[in-house]
C-alpha cells in the first residue's frame, strides 16, 4: 500500500478523534447496527449524490491519504483496525463516485478489495466478517471480477450462515451461476434463498428464477411448482393484473408466458389440467388457458389453440369465462381456416349457452352483456345455412340430371340429409324466437320457421295458424250440421292426399305421408268435438269408432281409449261391430301402455262380440287369442321384475288356460318351469318339465329339459332320476365333452343313490372309454375298485387296483398326490 509522505497534523487528529467518537457506531456489531445494513446497496456509501452535484473528490482523495497517513504512525492495534475498516469504505465510495460519474479506471476497486482482504487476513474469526465478505464480493462485483466475486459469496454463506447478509448472498451466487449457465447450481441457491422465507425482498425473483433455473435443465413440469407460487402470491382474487404494481404486474405477465411454453412442451391443456389437480385449482386458472392458446395463435397453431379453450369449457362449463372464451375458439379456427370447425362451434354455442341451456338458466348476469350478442348473430347465421344447404339439397333432388346415377339408398339418405338440416334450420329460427320475442326481426324468423318445418314434413308445426282459424272460427263451431260437414272436409283433404301419394314417387310417398299424418289429426280433433258435442246425431257413434281407430294408429293410446271407453258407455246400444271396434281399440292400446290386465279384459270382451259369419273369422278369432295370450304373458314378466316368481310362474301356466291354441303358450310353460327352478321351487317344476317334454316332443327347447330337470332332481336330492336324465344327456349330446361330463356325473349320482351295479357300470364305461383328464379318470378307476370291494368282488378289485398302478406308473409327470395314494 502507498501511503503519502507528509501528513496533515490537523486533519489526523480530527480523524483520529473521529475514529474514537464513531468506533461504537460504524463498527460495532450490535444487531441494531448490522439490521441497518442489508444490502449491498445500502452499504455506505451507497447513497449517492444527485447528478448535477459537486461531489468533494479532491477532499475524498485528501481524506484516504490521510488515513493511509494513519497507518503508518499508530502503534494501536485496535486503531489501524478501524482506520482499514474506515479506509476500505473511503475506497470503495471513492470508486463508486468515479463508477456513478463514468470515470472508469482499471482497478478502481483494487484498493478498497487489498484493504478488505487485510482486514480479514488479519482478523480471520472477526466479529464483523460477514459485513467484510459481504463488502468485498462488492467491491469485485463493482470491478467487474464476477468470478472473484462468487467466491467470497460463496465463502460468506458457508461461514455465516445466520448473516443478515446471507439471504442476498445466495441470491447474488445464484444470479451468476444462472448467469454461466450452472443451472443446477443456480436452482440449488435460489432454494436457499426461498427458504429463508417469504418475507424478503428477494423472494419472488428467487421464486421465479429457480423455476427458470429447472426450466433450463429441461425439467418442465418441476418447474411449474415455482411459477405457480409467484401467481398464487401476485394474481389478485379478481383476476385484474392492472390493479398490481409494473414490477408485480410484469413478473406475473412473464410468469404466464413461460408457464405456457412449459404446458406447450407436454400435452397443453391436459397439463395444465393435471398439474393443478394435483396442487389444487386456482382462480387464475382461466388466465393459463388464456396464455397458453394465446401463445399457440402466435405460434399460427391454431387448432391448438381453439383446442384449449375448448379443454377449459369442458372442464369448467358454467364458469364465467366459458362464454368468452368459447368465441375466441371459435375466433382461432377462423383465423385458421377451418371452416367446418367455426360452424360446429356456434352451434355448440347455442347449445351451451342459449336460451334451453343450463348456464342461460344459472347465469343471468352474463346473458344481455356476454351471451345475447353472440346468439342474436350465430342463431340467423346457422339457422339460414343450414336452410340454404337442404334447399341445395332438395333442388338437387328435384333435378333429374342430378340424380339419376344415385342409388335408391343414396337418394334417400340425400332426403333425410336435407330433412335434418331443414329441422335444424327451423330450430335455430324457433330458438331465435323465444330468444329475442320483441326483435324487429321475429316476423321474419316465423315465416322462415314454418318454411322450414313445411319442408321438413312437420305439418302440424307449419300449420299452426290453420289450426287456430279452423277451430276458432265460427263456420267450425256451430251447429251439428256444421261439425259434420268440418269432418267431411277433412276427409276430402285426405282423399285428395291419398290420390297424390299414389301417384307419386317412393320420395313424394315420404312426404305426402306425414302431410296426410297432420291433417289426420286435425280431422280426429273435429272429429272427437262433433261425438261430444252431438251426441243425439246418429253418425256420432261411427265417428267417435273411427276416431279411436286413428287414434290407435297415430299411437295416442290414451287418447284411443278415452274415444272408444266413451263409445261403449255413451252408446252401450250401438251395433255390435261398432262395439268390437271400440274393445279392440281399448285392447290394443292398454296393451301398449303396458296395463296388460285391462288389456286381458278388453281381448276377453271381443271375443264374446265376434261374428261367427264374419269373413275370415279364424283367423281374426286366433289373432285376438295370440293378443290375449300376449297381455297373460306380459303379466308375468311384470311380475318378474317386481321379483314376485311365484305369481309370474302361475301367469306363465295361466297363459295355456286362457289361450292353449296360441304359440305363445308354449313358450310360457316352459318360462314357467324356469321361474319357478329360479325360485327354488323344484318339485313345482320338474312336472312342468316333464309335460313339456311329453306335450312337445319335437320342440328344440326339449333338449334343454334334461339339464334343467337334472338340477332339479339334485335339489330335490331325487338323485336316481337326476342320475337317469344325466344318461339320456350323454346317450344324446352331440357334444363328446359335455357326455363325458355327464356319464361322470351320472355315475356319482348312482352310487350316491345306492344303485352300486348302475354306478359300476358308468364307471367301467368311463374308465374304458376316456384317458383323459388323467386325474378324473384315475379316479374312476379307484371308485370302481372301492364299488367291487363294497359288492364283495376281490377279482375285479384287484384288476382295477392293478390299473391303477400300472398307468399312475406310466404317467411321468402327470402322476399326482392322489394318483400315488
Amino acid at each position: 500500500m502507498i501511503f503519502p509522505k507528509k501528513i496533515n497534523a490537523v486533519l489526523l487528529t480530527a480523524c483520529l478523534a473521529t475514529l474514537a467518537a464513531c468506533s461504537a457506531v460504524s463498527f460495532d456489531d450490535s444487531d441494531s447496527n448490522k439490521a441497518a445494513v442489508k444490502t449491498l446497496a445500502d452499504l455506505a456509501p451507497a447513497i449517492l449524490p444527485e447528478v448535477n452535484s459537486d461531489l468533494p473528490q479532491v477532499a475524498l482523495d485528501t481524506l484516504v491519504e490521510t488515513y493511509q497517513g494513519v497507518l503508518n504512525v499508530t502503534s494501536d492495534e485496535g486503531v489501524r483496525i478501524k482506520v482499514l475498516h474506515r479506509l476500505a469504505g473511503l475506497e470503495m465510495k471513492r470508486a463508486e463516485n468515479n463508477l456513478y460519474e463514468q470515470q472508469t479506471v482499471d482497478g478502481q476497486f483494487d484498493l478498497a478489495v487489498e484493504t478488505y482482504q487485510q482486514l480479514l487476513a488479519d482478523a480471520p474469526d472477526g466479529p464483523n466478517n460477514d459485513l467484510l465478505l459481504y463488502q468485498l464480493s462488492k467491491a469485485y462485483d463493482l470491478g467487474g471480477n464476477i468470478d472473484q466475486s462468487m467466491d467470497v459469496l460463496s465463502q460468506l454463506v458457508v461461514a455465516y450462515p445466520q448473516s443478515i447478509h446471507y439471504t442476498e448472498a445466495q441470491f447474488r451466487r445464484a444470479e451468476i451461476l444462472f448467469t454461466n449457465h450452472d443451472y443446477v447450481n443456480s436452482e440449488a441457491a435460489y432454494q436457499q434463498v426461498l427458504l429463508q422465507g417469504d418475507d424478503s425482498r428477494y423472494y419472488k425473483n428467487a421464486l421465479y428464477m429457480h423455476g427458470w433455473s429447472q426450466f433450463k435443465q429441461d425439467r418442465y413440469k418441476a418447474s411449474l411448482q415455482s411459477f405457480a407460487k409467484i401467481l398464487d402470491l401476485n394474481v389478485p382474487a379478481d383476476n385484474e393484473l392492472e390493479s398490481l404494481s409494473r414490477g408485480d404486474r410484469e413478473l406475473t405477465l412473464d410468469t404466464f408466458r413461460v408457464m405456457s411454453v412449459v404446458f406447450s412442451y407436454s400435452d397443453g391443456a391436459q397439463t395444465i389440467e393435471s398439474f393443478y389437480k394435483t396442487v389444487g385449482e386456482r382462480h387464475y386458472l382461466p388466465l393459463l388457458y388464456a396464455n397458453l392458446s394465446e401463445l399457440y395463435l402466435q405460434q399460427e397453431r391454431y387448432r391448438d389453440a381453439a383446442d384449449t379453450y375448448g379443454h377449459f369449457i369442458d372442464l369448467y362449463s358454467l364458469s364465467d369465462e366459458a362464454p368468452s372464451f368459447h368465441v375466441k375458439r371459435i375466433e382461432a379456427f377462423g383465423a385458421g381456416g377451418f371452416s367446418a370447425e367455426v360452424l360446429e362451434q356456434k352451434q355448440q354455442y347455442i347449445l351451451l349457452y342459449g336460451i334451453y341451456s343450463d348456464y342461460w338458466q344459472q347465469k343471468p348476469n352474463a346473458r344481455d352483456a356476454i351471451i345475447s350478442p353472440n346468439l342474436h348473430a350465430f342463431l340467423p347465421e346457422l339457422a339460414r345455412y343450414f336452410h340454404a344447404k337442404a334447399q341445395r339439397s332438395t333442388e338437387q333432388l328435384d333435378d333429374p340430371s342430378q340424380i339419376k346415377d344415385l342409388t335408391a339408398n343414396e337418394r334417400n339418405d340425400l332426403v333425410s340429409n336435407a330433412r335434418n338440416d331443414f329441422i335444424l334450420a327451423g330450430d335455430y329460427y324457433k330458438e331465435f324466437i323465444d330468444s329475442f320475442s320483441d326483435d324487429e326481426l321475429v316476423a321474419e324468423m316465423y315465416y322462415l320457421l314454418a318454411e322450414s318445418r313445411y319442408a321438413a314434413d312437420m305439418f302440424a308445426d307449419a300449420i299452426n295458424a290453420y289450426e287456430t282459424v279452423a277451430y276458432v272460427y265460427p263456420e267450425y263451431s256451430s251447429a251439428a250440421a256444421s261439425g259434420y260437414a268440418a269432418i267431411i272436409s277433412y276427409n276430402r283433404l285426405l282423399e285428395s292426399l291419398s290420390i297424390a301419394q299414389s301417384a307419386n314417387t317412393p320420395l313424394g310417398n315420404e312426404n305426402t305421408s306425414d302431410e296426410y299424418e297432420s291433417w289426420l289429426r286435425a280431422k280426429i280433433d273435429s272429429q272427437l268435438r262433433f261425438a261430444n258435442n252431438f251426441q243425439q246425431d246418429p253418425r256420432a257413434a261411427t265417428v267417435l269408432a273411427k276416431s279411436s281407430e286413428e287414434l290407435l294408429d297415430l299411437m295416442e293410446y290414451r287418447d284411443a281409449i278415452t274415444a272408444a271407453t266413451n263409445l261403449t258407455v255413451q252408446f252401450a246400444d250401438a251395433e255390435g261391430d261398432l262395439l268390437k271396434t271400440a274393445w279392440l281399440v281399448i285392447g290394443h292400446s292398454e296393451f301398449e301402455l303396458l296395463n296388460y290386465s285391462n288389456a286381458e279384459l278388453a281381448y276377453t270382451r271381443v271375443l264374446t262380440l265376434l261374428d261367427p259369419t264374419t269373413p275370415n273369422i279364424a283367423v281374426l278369432r286366433a289373432d285376438i287369442v295370440d293378443r290375449l295370450a300376449a297381455s297373460v304373458y306380459k303379466q308375468a314378466e311384470a311380475a318378474l321384475v317386481a321379483g314376485d316368481k311365484l305369481l309370474a310362474a302361475d301367469q306363465f301356466l295361466r297363459v295355456y288356460q286362457v289361450a292353449p291354441t296360441s304359440d305363445i303358450s308354449v313358450t310360457a310353460r316352459f318360462d314357467a318351469a324356469n321361474t319357478l327352478m329360479d325360485a327354488g321351487e323344484w318339485l313345482a317344476a320338474i312336472p312342468v318339465l316333464e309335460a313339456f317334454r311329453v306335450d312337445y316332443p319335437s320342440h328344440a327347447l326339449v333338449q334343454d329339459i334334461p339339464a334343467k330337470l337334472v338340477l332339479a332332481y339334485q335339489e330335490s336330492e331325487q338323485w336316481l332320476s337326476a342320475a337317469d336324465e344325466l344318461m339320456v344327456i350323454y346317450n344324446t349330446a352331440a357334444d363328446e365333452e359335455l357326455q363325458q361330463q355327464s356319464l361322470f356325473l351320472a355315475a356319482e349320482l348312482y352310487a350316491k343313490a345306492d344303485d352300486k351295479q348302475s354306478a359300476i357300470s358308468q364307471y367301467r364305461s368311463y374308465a374304458n372309454r376316456y384317458q383323459q383328464p388323467y386325474g378324473l379318470v384315475m379316479e374312476a378307476r379307484y371308485r370302481l375298485s372301492e364299488l367291487y370291494r363294497e359288492t364283495n368282488d376281490p377279482s375285479k378289485r384287484r384288476f382295477w387296483l392293478r390299473k391303477i398302478i400300472a398307468v399312475d406308473a406310466a404317467a411321468g409327470s402327470q402322476r399326482d398326490g392322489r394318483s400315488i395314494y
